[in-house]
């Protein structure tokens, strides 16, 4: 299969010149992909351990400012879900989010609202844009939510209460919150890593001033991304250690192997 082909001729410093005229520089793309996955691992793995980052797009708005809710369903919140006799499709708005208990027709007629209903094993939320997520459970709910302590805490209590309402509700969300975050932060850094290389591939043309045979732009892009093999690989490790060391592991060694292949094995290539 080409990838480990590929990767092989990664380590292969004395021909990693030559080899990549040989290469194909769709496939050598694509390899690339499969580099960046390695080399952001490490992130990605710390994404799973901590369920994601947070967003804030619900605790945010109960925590900014406390809801004056007084009337709030007489139910308790727990991990199993919310007693279904309490939905009868009240709701309560707070800024721009308008939380509803149980299904209720007039949600379908809001606009410019972010919208979260408690369902009985569920929740839902809906963004201004009319974006539709749903949570799989109440899994968030680690610790039990009185609705009724939410209505009579006052001060500092209150502030808490909320608080940990919020956090509650997007703990739900968690599966979500952490695809989110795994597809946001690969994206980052294969979009970042793709400029770097782009960059680099544009300067090491500044060698063709010393030699008549030099590398194509694309040739050059294939050499950089064949370099990148042990780069990547020392990223894994490092990142295994220190996760958010590993985009500079990458970064300097990946720079470092370009100029030293360059300066030892380049007129051995080139006239």
């Amino acid at each position: 299969m080409f990838l480990i082909k590929y990767f092989k001729m990664g380590f292969q410093f004395p021909k990693l010149i030559e080899n990549s005229k040989k290469v194909h520089t769709l496939k050598v793309f694509v390899y690339f992909i499969l580099l960046t996955f390695i080399a952001n691992f490490p992130l990605t793995w710390l994404t799973f351990e901590e369920q994601g980052s947070k967003i804030n797009f619900i605790e945010h708005n109960l925590t900014e400012t406390i809801p004056d809710w007084s009337t709030l369903p007489s139910a308790t919140i727990t991990s199993g879900g919310i007693d279904s006799s309490y939905l009868n499709g009240s709701s309560y708005e707070h800024q721009d989010f308008i939380y509803y208990f149980g299904y209720d027709e007039s949600i379908e007629t809001v606009t410019g609202k972010n919208i979260v209903v408690f369902y009985a094993d569920y929740i839902k939320y809906i963004d201004i844009n009319k974006n539709t997520t749903s949570s799989h459970n109440y899994k968030g709910f680690e610790t039990p939510i009185m609705l009724s302590q939410l209505n009579i805490s006052t001060g500092n209590e209150r502030v808490r209460d909320y608080m940990l309402f919020g956090e509650s509700i997007e703990k739900s969300f968690s599966d979500q919150i952490i695809l989110f975050t795994v597809i946001r932060n690969l994206s980052i850094q294969f979009l970042a890593t793709f400029i770097y290389i782009i960059v680099l591939s544009g300067i090491i043309q500044l060698f063709r001033f010393g030699f008549q045979d030099f590398l194509s732009y694309l040739e050059g892009l294939n050499f950089i991304i064949l370099a990148s093999t042990l780069p990547s690989v020392l990223a894994l490790i490092f990142g295994l250690i220190l996760p958010g060391f590993a985009p500079v592991v990458f970064n300097l060694v990946l720079g470092l192997v370009v100029m030293l292949v360059f300066l030892v094995f380049s007129r051995k290539n080139f006239s």
